[in-house]
């Protein structure tokens, strides 16, 4: 009786499983953060491939934050979306070292220039009213 209950604990648990599909995440160097879909997964190296359901998903090593438009349009290494199957193992493999870097530093260029627009419309503002 509970070898029947064992295996039929098992065949439950193994069914459930097929109906995920997993990512196995690989980087150039060590402790890089992943995320998928925006949710820390874990850092590099990790010790088994992550389940997620099947379908597409967005694999990075940016923080929900960084990923803004202007990242990616600059940075395409640094996320790829993939489609991942049922009862599948997908290896995503992101480099890292050279753009992480790369982003912080067009992280601070758009702050430069968000804050050039915001002080010009101040100035021109100011003149408006000095005008008048």
């Amino acid at each position: 009786m509970i070898n029947g209950l064992i295996s039929i604990a098992y065949s439950q648990q193994k069914d459930d499983m097929a109906k995920f599909g997993f990512v196995d995440l690989k980087t150039d160097s060590m402790e890089v953060p992943f995320y998928i879909d925006g949710v820390f997964v874990g850092k590099h190296p990790l010790n088994n491939p992550i389940p997620v359901l099947p379908g597409f998903h967005l694999v990075s090593y940016l923080p929900p934050d960084l990923t803004k438009t202007y990242i990616e349009e600059n940075l395409t290494d640094a996320y790829k979306r993939v489609y991942v199957s049922p009862n599948d193992t997908l290896e995503v493999f992101l480099f890292y070292d050279h753009y992480i870097s790369e982003t912080e530093t067009l992280d601070r260029q758009h702050t430069v220039r968000r804050m050039t627009a915001v002080s010009i419309i101040i100035m021109i503002v100011f003149l408006l009213f000095q005008i008048t």
